[in-house]
């Protein structure tokens, strides 16, 4: 039997990423640097994740939900997975899957930045 305080102890700074990605229906629709990630989300998706988070700040307030249904992995609609539920779609967000592209060190999978 091991109790807690036998475990070595780490620094915060070695549990901590500097780098994250962000997962849709299966497949990365953002990866960057942690900080630039929380900053500037590129990604509706992400935005959405970042919006819907509880905050001191706004204690007693309805969280925001990303409006819609996560589709089936089964049955994905076509074009990009998330249009049925993001904001900022338009007619090739529903006709093409977007590839992920690089932008300034980081890679996002939304026609927006195309």
């Amino acid at each position: 039997h091991r109790d807690l305080h036998s475990f070595p102890t780490r620094r915060s700074s070695d549990l901590t990423c500097s780098r994250a990605l962000v997962m849709y229906a299966g497949q990365a629709v953002e990866e960057a640097d942690v900080p630039g990630l929380f900053a500037e989300p590129l990604h509706p998706y992400t935005r959405g994740l970042l919006d819907s988070l509880p905050r001191l700040a706004r204690r007693g307030e309805r969280l925001t939900p990303i409006p819609g249904i996560v589709p089936s992995l089964t049955a994905l609609p076509p074009g990009c997975a998330f249009h049925p539920r993001c904001p900022r779609a338009f007619g090739r967000c529903r006709a093409e899957s977007p590839p992920l592209l690089a932008r300034d060190g980081r890679q996002v999978r939304c026609w927006l930045h195309a």
